[in-house]
Order: structure tokens, then sequence, then C-alpha cells
């Protein structure tokens, strides 16, 4: 007679041994309890003195040879392209990035619990930013990923041909760019304009112009001086022929004009690091390409905003602020209006609340209307000066506590105190708005309306204090290369209002320094400098 709670053994017993070892006993499974699957007798029936017997369950033997497939058999037919899942940490986190979109971010891994299938993974560590993981199912993911492949394809590779102009595209991203994205909180051309430029062989031409032949300026060897000055010329010719061709022909799409103006800002750069172009060598026999080399790309920019309306946060319009700013420098160093005229989807000249960025376009604007008030028609409306020099003063008083400088030298130091920034746009703004009050000034005495010798006086002393700030704006914030820009085209409009000849070897240091290092010509500045303060030898 067996115990009380034990299974019978007897010599047919075996079988029942195995299943109660394989399945569990009966009461277990009926209570969906854990059976430790001991036998005779598992540990939860022992406990509870109660009878351990097997599941009853069958327990067959499988034969590989029995399971085969007809002919008849249907199959399902798969893709040639295969998609594989990587559930890892790192598929977690790349969806989880701010790179990834909304439904890739709930896209979540199911790990084991004992982290068995991969050991070799560790968890990454965890924080208060670390988002909460939303497990989805497999078929989910799977969707997810189908649709990410055919969505965002993996991108073609760079159209570089040679380590040569990988450099070149590399020193345009990190060296140059910068020039252009001063007022731009999307910094367009360092970001933007790169990407565009893997599908866009004229924009990949201009980038490649502006860095060939800003090494052909600046570079310390003659030869590489000589020879990247030569591919510099060679890439700004094939962007001319790329341009003219797609403006001739028959499916021209309006949709090219912003890369086409953003490659005419870039080529527009490096025509004005070149020196020996000017205007008034016309060959006759020159063809349209020479020419358009020769004298610039400025009309060619008057010509895209002219034919198109470009919207705020665009290419078009990112291109727009630094045409506008090349057409200042230039109407300044000639002395006549700006060509380029804004539009008005893009122009504010209002003084209410904004970003720094936004304040920086106001004063470029205003400095803009200035120049053409004082080079243009309407110089005899002494209204007109009233209206410009009140906006003027009110765009100092309420700007924002951002623009105040956080350092600043004392007036006694140096000739021309440094006063630094910590964005560029502040260092563009303020140096445009102190050149249009330089300009109203100046405007004021030429035309008589200064009032009395006092008056006349201090209006010097102003000029003079002002274009010192402007310098040493420049001097503080190297970084930003156009601040000594803006600096050397204020000597060329005011230099010879001093007489110091200290001052006058500070401003020349500034011009020699800025065509040393950035390639910008200013030996015709200092001839004409020196020219005014009668001391050219």
């Amino acid at each position: 007679m067996p115990p009380s709670g034990t299974a019978a053994t007897d010599p047919g017993s075996g079988l029942a041994s195995q299943s109660l070892a394989k399945f569990g006993c009966a009461r277990c499974r009926q209570l969906h309890l854990k059976c430790d699957r001991v036998a005779p007798t598992c540990g939860r029936c022992l406990s509870a003195n109660k009878p351990c017997s097997s599941p009853n369950l069958k327990i067959r033997e499988t034969n590989e040879r029995k399971f085969r497939f007809t002919k008849k058999q249907k199959w399902v037919k798969t893709p040639k392209r295969l998609v594989f899942i990587n559930e890892s940490h790192t598929t977690i986190n790349d969806a989880l990035s701010s790179d990834s979109g909304p439904d890739e971010a709930e896209a979540a891994w199911d790990s084991p619990a004992d982290g068995s299938r991969v050991p070799f993974l560790k968890s990454p560590p965890v924080s208060a930013n670390t988002p909460t993981l939303r497990p989805q199912p497999p078929q989910d993911r799977l969707r997810l990923m189908m649709i990410s492949s055919v969505v965002n394809p993996p991108s073609p590779s760079w159209p570089l041909t040679s380590l040569e102009e990988a450099r070149l595209f590399r020193h345009f991203v990190k060296h140059l760019a910068r020039w252009l994205d001063l007022c731009d909180p999307h910094h367009t051309f360092e970001v933007l304009v790169p990407q565009l430029a893997r599908d866009s062989p004229v924009l990949l031409k201009a980038i490649f112009a502006l860095s060939a032949r800003h090494w052909g300026q600046t570079h310390s060897d003659s030869h590489l001086k000589r020879t990247y000055n030569r591919r510099a010329d060679m890439y700004n010719e094939e962007c001319i022929s790329i341009m003219r061709d797609l403006l001739n022909r028959d499916d021209y799409q309006s949709g090219w004009t912003e890369h086409l103006f953003a490659s005419t800002i870039i080529l527009q750069v490096m025509e004005e690091m070149n020196a020996a172009l000017h205007d008034d060598d016309t060959d006759a026999g020159e063809d349209s390409m020479k020419e358009a080399v020769r004298r610039g790309h400025l009309p060619g920019m008057y010509q895209f905003v002219r034919d198109a309306s470009f919207e705020p946060g665009t290419l078009g319009a990112a291109s727009f602020w630094v045409g506008l700013r090349q057409e200042i420098y230039s109407a300044v160093t000639k002395r006549r209006p700006v060509c380029l005229q804004p539009g008005p989807s893009l122009v504010d000249r209002s003084l209410d609340e904004a970003d720094d960025d936004t304040w920086a376009n106001r004063a470029v604007v205003h400095c803009s209307d200035v120049i053409n008030y004082c080079f243009g028609s309407e110089s005899t409306q002494p209204s007109q000066w009233d209206v410009l020099d009140q906006w003027n003063r009110q765009w100092s008083e309420r700007r924002p506590a951002s623009y105040d400088p956080v350092f600043r030298e004392s007036p006694d130091s140096t000739v021309f105190p440094e006063i630094w920034y910590h964005r560029s746009c502040q260092v563009i703004g303020v140096q445009h708005h102190r050149l249009a009050k330089l300009f109203l000034l100046d405007h004021r005495l030429k035309s008589g309306n200064a009032g009395s010798p006092d008056e006349t006086c201090e209006a010097e002393n102003e000029i003079r204090k002002t274009v010192r700030e402007i310098c040493g704006i420049g001097r503080g914030n190297q970084w930003t290369p156009p601040g000594m820009f803006t600096a050397c085209m204020t000597i060329a409009a005011f230099g010879g209002h001093f007489h110091s000849v200290a001052e006058q070897d500070a401003m020349l240091a500034i011009l020699d320094q800025t065509q040393r290092d950035h390639a910008r010509p200013t030996e015709s500045v200092r001839l004409e400098m020196l020219r005014l303060w009668r001391r050219q030898t």
C-alpha cells in the first residue's frame, strides 16, 4: 500500500513519472502554480498532503522522417529585399534621439527579463531626462522599420571626386559659412547649403570657388596661392556656365531660383576677395562669361530679388540678408545708393520686442535707408533726416539688454578700446547702427546744417568717437571676421576725419590685418587714406 500523497509506483509507472517530470503534476497545472516536477511527489503536493499525479498527457516521440511536405504544398512568397530588425540598445537610443520622428521614438525594445539573450549589452545610464520606453509588438516595430526605410532612404555618397575637393568643402563649412550666417538663427549656409550641394552642382562649385579663392589669397606658399587662384577662376566659370544653361532651359523651374541666388551670394563673397577685378578696365573683346567674372555677381543678385519673393526662414531669405550686407559694403565704398531693395515680406522696420537676430537685421535695413538718403535724391529733405535720426536713437534706447557688451576697455587704454559681444548678430547690429549714425552726422556737416561752430566741432568729435567704437568692436570680436570688414568699410568712409598719427597708424594696422588674415582687399583703401592724410610718399 503506498503512502498517502505519493504516486503509485509499479512497473508501468515509468511513463507517469516521465510525464510528471516534463509537464508538472495535474494539481499544480489546475491551480496554475509552478511545479518543481519532482517525481513521484512534487513539493507543493507534499506540503499540502495532497495526492500528486501526472497530468495524463501523452508523450509522443517525434520522427522527423514522418514530416515531409507534399508536392502540392503552397508557400508564401517573400520579397527579395528583407528588413532585419536590430533590437539593441543602440537602436533604441537612435529612435529616441531628437532627430527621430514621433513614430520612431515610440519603437522600443522588448528586452529579456534575465538578459540571457544579449549578455554582452549593458543598459544605458538612467537619468531624469531619459524618456520612458513603451514596448510595442514585434509586428508594429517591423512596420515602422519598413516605413522608415522607404521614407528615409540612405543618403547617396557625397559628390566629392578628390581629397582636395573634400578639403575645400570642409573649409567652407568650418570657416567661411559663418561669415554669411551672421544674423541667421538657422545657420542656413553652414547647415542647409552643404546638404543641398549634394544634388546642386552650382552650389557645390560655388563652395569650391570661395574656398579656393580664400586659400589663394591667404596661403603662405606662393606656388599654392597661384594654384588655388586658378582653381577659383575655374570653379567660378563653371558656376556661370551652369547658371546660364539652367536659365536658358525650357523646363526651368522657379524652385531652382533659391539655389542660384545662394550660389550668386557665395560667388560675390569670392569676388570681394579679388582686388584685381575692377569695373573700369573693360575689354571690348570679352565674351559674356569673362565679363561676368570680371564684373562680379551683384547684377545677378538684383535680378533674383526683382523676379522672386522670398519668405522668411527660406534659403532665399537667408541669401537676401547676406546680399544686402554685401550691397551696403559696395555702396559705401563707391559712395552710391543701395541697389538691392528688400521686399516687404522680409523687412521689419518696427521697434517692437524681438530676438537679437531681428534687431540686427533692423539695424542693417536702417543703415541701407540712411545710405539711400545720403546718396539719393532725398538728401535735400531735412524732414527725412529727422525721421531717420529719431529711428536711430530709438533703436539704441529700445534694443534688448542682451546687446550690452560683455566687456569694454577703458577709452584711454588704447587707440581703439576693445568692445566684446557674445553673438555675431550683436556685433553686426551695433556696427551697422553706428555706421548709419556716422552717415547722418556726416551728411549734416556737408549740408551746412550742423549749426554753430561749437555744434560742428561736437559733430566732428562724435564722428571720431563712433569710428573708434566700430573699430574697437571689430578688434574685440575677431572670432567673427565680418566685424573687421565693417571696421575697414568705416575707415574707408570716415578715416579722413582723423589727424592723429597714432590713430591713423592703428587704422592702417586694421586694414593690413584684414587683408592678410581674411583675404579682404584693403590696399586701395590704404592708399586713399594715405593720400587724404597727406602721408603718401
